[in-house]
């Protein structure tokens, strides 16, 4: 080989190298745009999140010493689950490649500033950190997603029903449920406390009917309510007091048109439940709940009373006959 070909030979090895390492690092650069993470502030500095629909819904959820709540919603507790994991989806979610970069583009998947399905402003007190405006859906738990101040929109995997505008989507549905095992029950015309892991009625003659009374502390262990309004002037139509954890609750049941209640003391809302849950509650009495006595059971009680008595006299007069033989002798 002269030396022209060797230069050629050597010429030929280096653009082979000088090409093979732009590839990579085109390769390299594109991983990076499609790994891009759709969320770009901390998570952890969010405490204030707005989500405003195209009709001018929204809710608003502050995190006011390290629990979420709905300022607005009469400054209830809200789902912290929920809030959590869709702070979570957000951080977790990559953009990939942009699907649109026009203007055009943006208005047709309705992620545009003033053309949007959803906008979400993610804050720190009064600082806007992000702003993301959702969009159309190209196909199952997918949408469209722009980030403020930016041209490219994305198609990425979210569901528009993680982000909802109603404050009541995001209540905590299990505000009202007592803490802890119930140990006390009180209604219209019953009272019954647990003890040994049994149901007895605190004063009525009877034997209590726990599959009953079950019935009644389960679906108060696990009611939702479904939305808050604040208190008007309703006479309750059933009231039950429990005890648990240590703590005494008043619950308070009234039906309004077709819409069904509950309240509680130490809230100053009316909840709305569902009609299944009202009824399971309600329609409950000592009739129900406590089993007379029958005349069976009466006279074997009687009886063993009576036995107990004789027994007492029995004993009574053997040792009185005793003591008089043990004074004759």
């Amino acid at each position: 080989m002269n030396r022209f070909n060797q230069f050629l030979a050597v010429t030929l090895s280096v653009q082979i190298v000088i090409a093979g390492g732009i590839y990579f690092d085109n390769q390299a650069s594109t991983a990076d745009q499609t790994q891009m993470a759709l969320l770009s502030t901390e998570k952890s500095q969010i405490n204030q999140i707005t989500i405003e629909d195209s009709d001018g819904k929204q809710t608003v959820l502050s995190k006011i010493e390290g629990k979420w709540l709905l300022p607005d919603y009469h400054q209830l507790p809200a789902n912290q689950s929920k809030v959590l994991d869709m702070l979570n989806t957000l951080e977790t979610t990559k953009s990939g490649w942009p699907v649109a970069t026009t203007e055009s583009g943006r208005e047709r998947f309705e992620v545009a500033d003033k053309n949007f399905q959803k906008r979400v402003v993610l804050s720190q007190d009064d600082e806007k950190l992000q702003t993301l405006y959702l969009g159309t859906s190209p196909g199952f738990r997918q949408l469209h997603v722009r980030r403020a101040n930016e041209e490219e929109a994305y198609a990425v995997k979210l569901n528009s029903h993680d982000f909802p505008s109603e404050n009541n989507n995001w209540l905590d549905q299990t505000l009202l449920q007592p803490k802890g095992d119930i140990t006390s029950l009180e209604g219209p015309d019953y009272a019954f406390i647990k003890q040994a892991g049994q149901w007895q009625p605190s004063a009525e003659e009877g034997k209590a009917v726990s599959d009953e009374i079950e019935k009644i502390t389960n679906t108060l262990t696990h009611i939702n309510i479904q939305g808050a309004e604040e208190k008007t002037e309703h006479e309750a139509a059933y009231q039950l007091t429990v005890k648990a954890a240590g703590d005494t609750l008043n619950y308070h049941f009234f039906k309004d048109d077709e819409n069904y209640y509950l309240s509680r003391d130490d809230y100053a809302q009316a909840f709305k439940i569902n009609q299944s849950d009202y009824d399971k509650i309600t329609g409950q009495t000592a009739m129900q709940l406590i089993k007379p006595v029958e005349a069976e059971e009466l006279s074997t009680i009687v009886d063993s009373e009576n036995n107990e008595a004789g027994n007492q006299n029995l004993n009574k007069s053997s040792s009185e006959q005793e003591t008089t033989k043990n004074k004759n002798s």
